[in-house]
């Protein structure tokens, strides 16, 4: 059977947490739902076309107060990428906002995971999602990047 990997045309250069706040909840055995929020900040090098910034924060908080989730809290994660040289500029914002934001999260997941492993309500892992395509991307030297929120509520 052949492999069906293939190079990613996105590469990631580095990586780091800025925040993260998790607060367990006072409940001896909380089994309230957690909800999600994220919110995207994606900005585009000035010089080279093919560098980009993202910037993803997750907020988890509880569904219902009066049934809180064992945990909520935020954690905020920034990474540098560049995109291969010959793949379509037209394709590069998208690429970002979708496959860039999904590496992010997924970093964002291991490092809450790791960090509640040890705390009072044992591992928690927060759930997939899926990004989709911002409308709109603001250079760096622009004032206020445009943001993207996308809510779910999980267990």
């Amino acid at each position: 059977m052949q492999s069906q990997l293939k190079a990613s045309p996105l590469t990631i250069e580095y990586h780091e947490f800025r925040s993260i706040r998790v607060e367990a909840s006072n409940q001896t055995t909380p089994t309230g739902l957690l909800s999600l929020r994220t919110v995207r900040n994606v900005e585009r090098h000035n010089e080279d076309l093919r560098r980009w910034m993202v910037d993803l924060t997750v907020d988890f908080y509880n569904s219902d107060e009066a049934n809180p989730a064992p945990y909520s809290g935020s954690i905020n994660a920034r990474g540098w990428f560049t995109v291969v040289d010959g793949y379509p500029n037209e394709k590069h914002a998208t690429l970002i906002e979708v496959t860039a934001a999904s590496i992010l999260y997924g970093a964002c997941r291991e490092m809450l995971a790791n960090f509640t492993a040890r705390s009072s309500h044992g591992i928690m892992s927060i759930p997939s999602v899926s990004f989709t395509p911002m409308t709109q991307v603001t250079s760096a030297s622009a004032a206020k990047p445009k943001t993207h929120s996308k809510k779910r509520a999980t267990k």
